[in-house]
């Protein structure tokens, strides 16, 4: 079993997903986990709250990173006082600003 953290990207059908008949996968990003449970942000920036972790399948696809999306991390490693996960964040982020500039 994959041992998941804050910031993996995931493949998720959504908990509490009301319509009927229809089984629908998205991806997205682990913002926060709590137990057995972790709070999912899309790539269609909603906010999935509760989603079971043994649903949660890793991306093999993970999506590029855009400026906004590493900011968006970079917070959540503070947050969490990750500072490993912070540096790496920034070098990257540092590394795209200089490529588009």
């Amino acid at each position: 079993m994959t041992r998941l953290n804050v910031g993996d990207w995931v493949k998720f059908s959504p908990t509490n997903f009301y319509r009927c008949n229809q089984k629908t996968i998205l991806k997205g990003y682990i913002l926060e986990m709590n137990g057995n449970y972790a709070d999912v942000r899309a790539e269609d920036k909603k906010l999935y709250l509760g989603q079971r972790m043994a649903d949660l399948i890793p991306c093999e696809d993970t999506p590029e990173y855009t400026q906004e999306s590493l900011r968006t991390m970079i917070n959540i490693a503070l947050d969490t006082k990750d500072r490993n996960w912070f540096e790496e964040l920034t070098s990257e982020l540092k590394r795209i600003q200089e490529v588009e500039d």
